[in-house]
């Protein structure tokens, strides 16, 4: 079926339909992008003078024969499969590509290499945006709630260009719901997991708003403590709950920082900040926020009884849950070498040895 001109049409060129005809033509284009790679090794071997033109010649010509064969089986619709033929089109045109035994000059050679190199680069981006998105519905549909795809990990044996792939990333963002059971995170290049029961998904968000509860009831609990020796005390309940509020800021604070320095260094647009996907991405990242707010926990108890309770100022609490993540593998740091101490010293008092 034609696609409707491109000022009709309401959608990105980003199809992810499941129908036989459209797998099937799926599976074509990575065939046709698989003779591209191919073809693009031996450029690169040219460049670096390993070989010559001339020299693969013949596997030049198979390769124009089976790619022509698969672009003759690729059905038209969309203007990225337009550009992808007219592209290919180009190819031909190209000397090197059509007459690779036709002996030439080293200037001309050298600018139809360059050529030929810039166009398979670019039917190497064009299938990855006609491939790339079924492909994650795939994963995504094999993959457990809260899992993510590395997207850059993933697929850059297909889209080797860094660029390529921000940019089919991008397209994912973007595009009115192109992944289906995923959550974009563009500016680390993951496609996180999320319930499409609504159902688990508010037993998930209510998970994590128990585990938030729990661990202040915590906090709170500690300062009402009767033990011997139990450094908190009631009067302490304020300052104590303020730094903890303050460690829960700090955190979210270094989050939201991170993603927004993440996003300017890579030169992209700001992300996109739908209200209605908040109960998607607290979802698909509840095991993670869960495990944060449990290292916040550890990080306010570990600043009152490393360094007293004077010090358990908002400040401090705050710039604690700003870089939590490096306390945690400092004070992990710290801990394994005075195990490993431990461990040694109680070995010499027992008498025993390891070879």
């Amino acid at each position: 079926m034609q696609a409707p001109p491109f000022s009709q049409r309401k959608t990105p060129p980003i199809e992810t339909a499941r129908t036989q005809a459209e797998e099937e033509q799926r599976n074509k284009l990575r065939e046709l992008r698989a003779e591209m790679q191919d073809l693009q090794s031996v450029l690169a071997k040219v460049r670096t003078g390993d070989t010559t033109i001339s020299l693969n010649a013949e596997y030049i010509n198979k390769t124009r024969n089976d790619a022509a064969e698969l672009v003759s089986q690729i059905e038209e619709g969309g203007d990225t499969v337009r550009h992808l033929l007219n592209v290919y089109e180009q190819m031909l045109q190209n000397p090197l590509y059509a007459h690779p035994e036709t002996e030439i000059g080293a200037q001309e050679q050298m600018h139809a290499l360059n050529l030929l190199g810039e166009q398979v680069h670019k039917i190497e981006f064009y299938v990855g945006v006609l491939t790339i998105p079924a492909r994650v519905n795939d994963w995504l549909h094999e993959s457990r709630p809260g899992y993510y795809i590395p997207f850059h990990a993933v697929f850059e044996d297909e889209v080797p260009e860094a660029e390529d792939r921000a940019r089919i990333l991008s397209y994912l963002v973007w595009s009115p719901k192109p992944i289906k059971g995923g959550i974009v995170d563009a500016a680390n290049g993951l496609i996180y997991r999320y319930n499409e029961d609504p159902m688990h998904r508010l037993l998930n968000i209510l998970l994590i708003l128990g585990t938030l509860i729990a661990a202040t009831a915590a906090v709170i609990g500690a300062c009402y403590l009767n033990i011997s020796g139990w450094p908190f005390q009631t009067e302490n309940l304020s300052a104590f709950t303020a730094g903890w509020i303050a460690i829960l800021v700090g955190v979210i604070v270094h989050v939201a920082v991170g993603s927004v320095k993440r996003t300017q260094s890579q030169g992209r647009l700001p992300s996109i900040s739908a209200l209605g996907d908040l109960p998607l991405i607290l979802d698909a990242r509840s095991g993670q926020i869960i495990m944060k707010i449990l290292l916040a926990l550890i990080g306010l108890f570990g600043l009152a009884f490393a360094s007293g309770l004077e010090n358990v100022t908002p400040l401090n609490a705050f710039l604690i849950g700003y870089s939590l993540d490096s306390m945690v593998e400092i004070f992990s740091s710290g801990i394994e070498q005075r195990a490993a101490v431990q461990a040694s010293a109680l070995k010499k008092q027992l008498g025993v040895t390891t070879d």
